[in-house]
């Protein structure tokens, strides 16, 4: 017959487990070298700032001696795209109709551009700026390390000086490690570390019949340990 543990008052967490084993370090690619390309989100005046830019800088560059694009032509489209924003600043209907036309053939423009300076600039972020663009900055996430994971139950096993130990999944945990301690007076004595190769039930046995042990969990995952978890106790019998 088995029966669900009580909760004993937390104890203090403990340095991760000196046996447990160590997570691998991975080495990561870095990351590609890509342009800033939110065109579309540019003021007029912005984009006619970048497009010049980009004209200036790609103009005679030795690093991008083939644009997609033909530099006097979209040197003339930008001249439009300028001459059409300064007629729309009477707000006519006519005339915003106009800018926004030759702003819809100059953000394609520097999108074909954009691409070819980003596959021809070697991963260099100081050859792209050279063409004009801005190097597009990656947005790290802070990662977070895993919880520790709490004990769902803790039962007797089918013999004696067996306990069952069952844990609640933490998310981006990829190990599972659970430590026990006979109590005495009150408190844990010597933990005894032991690895949980499945978390919805592992058997400890060689515990002591009559006496009450304490469990506590940890996890493991890409950034390291989790702390261990509060005490849960049970008797063995």
């Amino acid at each position: 017959m088995s029966s669900p543990a009580p909760s004993s008052p937390s104890t203090p967490a403990a340095s991760p487990s000196t046996n447990a084993p160590a997570a691998k370090a991975k080495t990561r690619k870095p990351a590609a070298v890509r342009a800033v390309t939110n065109f579309s989100s540019l003021s007029d005046s912005d984009l006619f700032t970048l497009a010049t830019a980009v004209i200036k800088g790609l103009t005679g560059n030795a690093a991008f001696p083939s644009p997609p694009v033909d530099l006097t032509a979209f040197s003339n489209a930008v001249t439009s795209f300028s001459a059409a924003t300064a007629a729309a600043l009477d707000g006519g209907k006519n005339a915003k109709a106009v800018r926004n036309k030759e702003r819809r053939v100059v953000i394609p423009d520097l999108k074909a551009l954009a691409l070819y300076v980003e596959t021809n600039c070697k991963e260099d972020p100081a050859i792209l700026t050279s063409s004009g663009f801005a190097v597009k900055t990656p947005v790290k996430t802070a990662g977070k390390p895993v919880p520790a994971p709490s004990i769902k139950t803790l039962d007797y096993g089918a013999n004696s000086g067996q306990i069952t130990i069952t844990l609640k999944r933490v998310p981006g945990a990829k190990v599972y490690f659970a430590r026990y301690a006979a109590m005495a007076g009150g408190s844990p004595g010597s933990w005894t570390n032991v690895p949980i190769p499945s978390i919805k039930r592992t058997t400890i046995s060689g515990l002591t019949p009559g006496t009450t042990y304490a469990f506590q969990t940890q996890s493991l995952g890409s950034l390291g340990y989790s702390d261990w978890s509060d005490s849960t106790t049970i008797m063995c019998v």
